[in-house]
């Protein structure tokens, strides 16, 4: 499957409209797939836990509804939002 069309079905896969900024897709040419996730979260979020829990939900969800195995999915934390702003 191309790039582009991974990066759709694993848009769709998610649910949201909005996350071709925040994630990214790669192949490999040995057919590995690397999925890099980048978010925000809420002041006081434990991040550890989070970041844990996505790398899970994305991995079980390629799988499961794409048959496809990620070999990587890294979570960037890109801010953290301070409730107020």
């Amino acid at each position: 499957a191309s790039k582009n069309a991974l990066k759709d079905n694993f848009q769709a896969l998610l649910g949201k409209e909005n996350y071709s900024k925040g994630v990214v897709v790669k192949a490999a040419e040995d057919g590995s797939i690397a999925v890099d996730v980048y978010t925000v979260l809420s002041y006081g979020t434990k991040i550890s836990e989070v970041s844990k829990n996505i790398q899970e939900r994305v991995a079980f969800s390629l799988e499961n509804q794409l048959g496809i195995t990620a070999q990587t999915v890294n979570v960037y934390i890109q801010n953290i939002k301070v409730v107020g702003e």
